[in-house]
């Protein structure tokens, strides 16, 4: 009877193992949360790797295994964050009211809140989002695009789906325009905030009664 051969031991690859999930996702917190902060007072082009690493105490061989597309990807995944924050606000915020007003009133605010809420990263947004070609416009577009979807759909609800979308989409600007005046100066205050969001309410409802008023509708 012979001996059986020894088992061959897969040879050992080099390097760190790689992480994925909820380890990954908690490893880049700190970074991403520090992106953010920065946004308040530099431009995106202006934040390094090396501004990174000195702000969280990471070392550069860490910071590429959890972002291997380096700063593309940090600022790709501030952003894609802050404007999902945004929708789910939205959808979640306006499913629990029923006329149509209510609706409008609390789509705002929920905007609104979500600007403070995020506070150096919508500054960073409305700094670059206008930026042809750039991360912030490209995610403040689909952004938009939601919005309009959303108004859209609440419009064919009331009869309006023969609204042009070109002034859903203004009054969707609107909203957009009186954010970028007041959150592209960060820290802002919750009166300030509260203040530029009724006033945004009061010229949201106005031109939709217009609207509505062309098609002999009244507002609920």
């Amino acid at each position: 009877m012979t001996d059986s051969a020894p088992l061959e031991t897969p040879p050992r690859s080099r390097g760190r193992p790689r992480i994925a999930g909820d380890e990954l996702t908690t490893r880049q917190a700190p970074v991403l949360e520090a992106a953010g902060r920065l946004l308040a007072t530099r431009a995106s082009g202006d934040i390094s790797v090396e501004l990174l690493l000195q702000e969280t105490g990471t070392s550069r061989p860490s910071f590429y295994r959890w972002f291997p597309g380096g700063m593309e990807q940090v600022f790709e995944q501030v952003i894609a964050q802050a404007n999902s924050d945004l929708v789910s606000r939205l959808l979640t915020e306006v499913a629990r009211v029923e006329s149509t007003e209510a609706r409008i009133r609390t789509g705002v605010r929920a905007y609104f809140d979500w600007g403070l809420a995020q506070g150096p990263v919508v500054a960073g947004i409305y700094r670059e989002g206008f930026t042809e070609g750039s991360i912030a416009q490209r995610y403040r577009r689909q952004t938009i695009d939601s919005a309009i979807a959303l108004i859209g759909s609440q419009a064919e609800g009331i009869g309006l789906g023969g609204i042009k979308p070109s002034h859903i989409e203004t009054l969707v600007s609107w909203v957009e325009t009186a954010g970028a005046v007041i959150f592209r100066h960060y820290p802002v205050s919750r009166d300030d905030v509260d203040d530029q969001c009724e006033m945004t309410t009061r010229m949201f409802l106005t031109m939709l009664r217009q609207l509505m008023a062309d098609h002999g509708i009244t507002l609920d």
